[in-house]
């Protein structure tokens, strides 16, 4: 047990930051950010239920779940509030089109907003209050995420899964009005049995984690209201998260410098211009560019070399893949999709592009490797973690390179809010929806803390 006086045990420093967080107190930047992240994380999870996980998955919650208030996003069916955020994590993952945040290497948005919305949903919230739930939850988890140092992650476990729940407890804490200790056993509970590993990319294992994540977040949210404890110390237990999950490999200074420093735009967010992983999205970007500024065509080119960081590789581990998911993280997709199509999107995650001749034709043309200037050099991971050397080599043997240290939509590269809402509209095509509906929806969604009730922009989904 802790002695009077003695500093707070992490658990309790987040809750006592997510207890205290008030819309007037957050810096004006990070509530706009915030509000970018639920306007592009709504669009992808529209876009992916009408993925095969996503549907399965939403079949599954209505015999275990039930009915409720809560909205599967761009559907006429509502859920209890742990099935909807289960489908809705789910969906939004599926194409792999959703944020990503450095701090910890993790998709921090598509966990944390599923489970908030749900459960916003079910008490008829009001947008300001859904944005508090939604800052506090991402701060949490990626504030833990740079406790903990990139060891974790780079150990096999897939932080996505490992904070996120965390991060879901705490924001549906913060929709319940939980007092500190109430979110102090939160966060306890869900550290406690938080877990997610790599194994699982290239599989629908990977989207559905993110989808109980959000759902199990929400349950300890839930649990805590109902009186059940945790333990306090979770955190720095000899039996606990930082020595079983990480080594005990942390950041010295335990101050974790909530309210001082805001992850939301420090180190940022990453949006995606393409429905892959995120370390293929400066490799595609930079063969279109090059192919773009010489005016090469497919039949031009005879090889692509793409030098990577190490990250990439650990990440991309799918040279030949024979699924949409296994494509996913696979830059000889990204490229090749480049270069037989001369795009990326939602459209090519099928099987038939995937076995199109063409394509596999183009992407029988491209190397990857790991250069030892990128090996060694200590100064990548915070450069250029996702960046991509690309070399386009002609028929002629004429060669056409460079580097491209940050992705469009990177921290560093930003992304327009225009081109965000472009993005929005394109998922929503996608799924089929009228464009007078997008439009709608986007300008409230950019507009959240206006509204007295969220119930009136996400009823309007279902139409």
């Amino acid at each position: 047990m802790k002695n009077p006086g003695s500093p707070l045990f992490i658990a309790e420093q987040l809750a006592a930051f997510v207890a205290g967080l008030s819309i007037e107190a957050i810096p004006p930047p990070v509530v706009e950010e915030a509000r970018r992240c639920l306007l592009d994380t709504t669009g992808v999870i529209i876009a992916g239920q009408s993925t095969r996980v996503a549907q399965s998955t939403r079949a599954h919650a209505l015999s275990a779940y039930g009915r409720g208030q809560a909205h599967v996003l761009g559907c006429s069916d509502t859920l209890q509030p742990m099935g909807a955020a289960l489908v809705n994590g789910t969906a939004g993952h599926a194409n792999d089109f959703d944020d990503t945040s450095y701090a910890g290497i993790m998709h921090g948005s598509v966990v944390v907003y599923p489970a908030a919305l749900a459960l916003a949903e079910e008490h008829g919230v009001s947008g300001v209050r859904l944005l508090e739930a939604f800052i506090a939850g991402v701060e949490v988890e990626y504030a833990i995420a740079e406790l903990c140092t990139d060891h974790i992650y780079f150990k096999g476990w897939w932080t996505t899964g490992v904070y996120g729940t965390f991060g879901a407890a705490a924001a549906c804490a913060k929709i319940l009005h939980l007092d500190p200790a109430g979110i102090t056993n939160a966060v306890a509970i869900a550290a406690s049995y938080a877990a997610g590993m790599r194994a699982s990319f290239g599989t629908d294992a990977k989207p559905l984690g993110i989808g109980l994540a959000a759902s199990q977040g929400m349950e300890c949210a839930l649990l805590a209201a109902a009186g059940l404890t945790g333990p306090v110390d979770v955190f720095e237990n000899e039996s606990g998260f930082l020595k079983l999950l990480n080594d005990n490999k942390h950041s010295p200074d335990i101050d974790l410098q909530l309210a001082k420093k805001w992850r939301l735009i420090d180190p940022g967010i990453l949006y995606k211009s393409y429905p892959v992983c995120s370390a293929a999205q400066a490799g595609a970007e930079l063969s279109a560019l090059l192919m773009e500024q010489h005016g090469l065509t497919a039949d031009d080119i005879e090889s692509v070399v793409c030098e990577v960081p190490p990250l990439v590789a650990l990440s991309l581990v799918y040279d030949r893949p024979e699924s949409i998911r296994e494509a996913q993280f696979s830059m000889p997709f990204a490229v090749g999709c480049m270069l037989a199509f001369g795009g990326l999107g939602l459209e090519h995650l099928t099987m038939e592009v995937l076995k199109d001749p063409k394509l596999q034709q183009q992407m029988q043309k491209l190397s990857m490797h790991v250069p030892e200037f990128l090996a060694n050099d200590p100064t990548v991971l915070q450069r250029c973690p996702e960046g991509a050397g690309v070399t386009l080599i002609t028929n002629q043997g004429v060669e056409f390179k460079d580097f491209l240290e940050r992705p469009t939509g990177m921290p560093g590269n930003p992304i327009s809010t225009q081109a965000l809402v472009a993005k929005f509209r394109s998922c929503f095509t996608h799924s089929g929806k009228r464009d007078e509906l997008t439009i709608s929806i986007a300008d409230n969604l950019l507009e959240i803390d206006k509204c007295s009730d969220i119930r009136a922009i996400f009823e309007k989904l279902g139409e």
